[in-house]
């Protein structure tokens, strides 16, 4: 039976990150069950774009550390890993912004930027991946003799939350990400993807950063929600579906975590899942906000050509905020942003991955929802329509 450790944290002060991560390791087996004696750990956080830790976008460096410091314990050997989303002019400022750069210098800790340590061309190990035959995976995530799953508690604007699983596809290097967004742009298939990615890296560890999460449009753009809690578990997919159960959120809807469980590569049925630590019905968050995007997504791709205009969604720049970085014309594989007074979406060429959306700097990038969607999010809002 799968585990999932709940622990009760209530700030980044270094003492009790530590103190909960360990307690959240203990009880799933203690440390000798995933990582031993002069053995390499990669420790693989969400950088996901230039944000400082207050943010809530990435992973924060207090938990960095402590799982540094922990792996020492035992005489291992840590690495932290990560290739950024929007690294298009240079991945260190992202790890400097977000202070795990620091971090790892203070902890003398070697950092991979994924960009530069080279890849393994691997062959889809998922039946049900129709998109892509083989996957460019970073050298150090098949390499390492266990790797740790870092992620922060977040939505997600394409897949709605982004957790343990998620957190894996910056293991694919560099530009290659949006690229894999270009050949899937449907949530089905690019879930498919990111199944294939858990099935080849196969991470031993998963610890959620949800001391302070993320809800609304995440990953990048949403409202910083405290939740006051560090997890742990022995598999990514049940770390994941305790995720759903905290915020409330119907796994029937997370496609990665069901097809992943229909595969072995894990657990997403919560009565299989072990709860140690917190009691799952005490952490539960009320009113936890979904990405509004969810409404756009749970169009079936059967009817998405004749409900296109009806349900449709666009990333327009905000011009009092855009800043002209061209962060968003570089990570857009399809080429559907073109600088003009500021950069435009051409929305007869996007595929709504929303990589600008999640990668933009200043958050500039918002989404400009069709009548009926605005109609839909209301009545939702006045829950008299579309539970979820």
């Amino acid at each position: 039976m799968p585990t999932v450790s709940i622990i009760k944290c209530g700030s980044y002060n270094y003492k009790d990150v530590e103190f909960a991560i360990r307690k959240a390791i203990e009880n799933i087996g203690g440390t000798e069950k995933f990582f031993k004696k002069d053995q390499k750990i990669l420790i693989k956080p969400n950088i996901l774009s230039a944000k400082s830790p207050e943010k809530a976008v990435t992973t924060h460096p207090e938990v960095i550390r402590a799982i540094i410091r922990i792996v020492r314990s035992v005489g291992a050997i840590p690495a932290v890993g990560e290739s950024p989303g929007g690294a298009v002019s240079g991945a260190e400022r992202f790890w400097d912004k977000c202070g795990i750069k620091k971090v790892c210098e203070e902890e003398n800790c070697e950092m991979l930027f994924f960009e530069n340590t080279g890849t393994v061309r691997v062959q889809s190990k998922n039946p049900k991946n129709k998109t892509l035959k083989t996957l460019e995976i970073a050298k150090p995530c098949l390499e390492y003799d266990c790797v740790i799953t870092v992620p922060k508690f977040k939505t997600h604007n394409l897949v709605f939350l982004t957790g343990a699983v998620k957190n894996l596809y910056g293991c694919i290097p560099g530009l290659r990400k949006s690229m894999y967004h270009k050949y899937a742009p449907h949530p089905t298939d690019f879930s498919e993807i990111l199944v294939d990615i858990l099935a080849i890296v196969k991470p031993k560890l998963s610890i959620m950063d949800a001391i302070v999460g993320m809800e609304g449009e995440g990953p990048a753009a949403g409202k910083v929600r405290d939740i006051g809690l560090i997890m742990a578990s022995d598999d990514a997919v049940a770390m994941d579906t305790v995720m759903c159960e905290i915020a409330n959120f119907n796994i029937k809807k997370m496609y990665y975590l069901l097809s992943a469980s229909k595969l072995g590569l894990g657990c997403s049925d919560i009565q299989k899942i072990k709860i140690e630590g917190e009691k799952l019905e005490d952490v539960i968050i009320k009113n936890f906000n979904v990405p509004p995007n969810l409404l756009v997504y749970m169009v079936p791709k059967k009817f998405a050509k004749f409900l296109g205009k009806f349900v449709s969604a666009l990333p327009v720049m905000n011009k009092n905020k855009c800043t002209k970085c061209m962060t968003c014309i570089k990570a857009c594989s399809m080429k559907a942003i073109e600088l003009r007074d500021i950069p435009k979406v051409d929305k007869t060429k996007c595929i709504l991955c929303l990589c600008c959306n999640e990668l933009c700097p200043e958050n500039a990038v918002e989404i400009r929802y069709s009548a009926l969607i605005r109609v839909l999010l209301f009545l939702r809002k006045i829950k008299r329509f579309i539970p979820l």
